[in-house]
């Protein structure tokens, strides 16, 4: 399969259309699950389609070191250019990683400022602004929505849309009237998508739990197979408990 073909096969394009469009520039989303369910992998996903549209990605990490993150998309672009046979795959693999910078920090509580600068420094890298960040670990539990609203406040100046992923508590979810987990809740006004995953049998499910134009839960009609580590356009029953 030719990469063209590739892209508009993608069940991101699903994903895409269940969204209104995707997250849209200068917006905040936020991937959310329990710890090892899939969140880094959904999200590592959605930035290989990305890059192989052209298009430049950052991925700013608070816990994984760079290698391992160099790691997740290694993985899931061999499983792609497997699942879909893709023609020239080392090419277009050694053509897509000119577009992803990634950015670790070893301390969590870092001023945005900071962030912010090292950001600025890095894009000499691209030929332009980055058209998707993606930020792993970020510390929720220990943040505020004061410095969740800077990170809002760059994307709408920056026009960039900025994917979290956000680890929940196994325990107890604490969910809100919204049906949002702790410690997403008491940030639900700053994202404009909120997804939470959820592991059910063989596969994990995609529950919608904000959008851009719905505020009411919904069950997104695609799966992550936890062997391969993709994001799947087979369809799920709604019905699934």
């Amino acid at each position: 399969m030719l990469k063209e073909q590739l892209i508009k096969k993608s069940p991101i394009r699903v994903f895409e259309d269940a969204l209104d469009g995707g997250l849209a520039a200068g917006h905040l989303g936020v991937m959310t699950a329990r710890k090892g369910v899939g969140k880094t992998a959904s999200l590592v996903h959605i930035a290989t389609d990305k890059l192989l549209r052209g298009q430049n990605v950052l991925h700013i990490s608070f816990a994984d070191d760079p290698k391992h993150i160099v790691t997740w998309y290694e993985q899931v672009f061999r499983e792609l250019a497997k699942a879909y046979k893709l023609e020239n795959a080392m090419d277009i693999h050694d053509e897509i990683i000119r577009h992803r910078l990634i950015l670790h920090f070893k301390q969590k509580d870092v001023p945005f400022q900071n962030i912010k600068s090292h950001i600025e420094q890095l894009q000499a890298g691209f030929s332009g602004e980055p058209h998707l960040i993606v930020v792993d670990g970020f510390p929720f539990e220990e943040s505020t929505t004061e410095k969740l609203a800077e990170w809002q406040e760059f994307a709408h100046e920056k026009h960039i849309a900025i994917w979290f992923s956000a680890t929940l508590h196994r325990e107890n979810l604490d969910l809100d009237e919204h049906h949002v987990p702790s410690p997403i809740n008491k940030y639900y006004s700053l994202f404009q998508i909120i997804i939470m995953l959820n592991p059910v049998k063989s596969y994990v499910e995609f529950n919608l739990l904000k959008s851009q134009k719905n505020g009411q839960p919904q069950k997104l009609q695609l799966k992550l197979d936890p062997q391969t580590l993709l994001i799947s356009n087979h369809r799920v029953s709604l019905n699934t408990a």
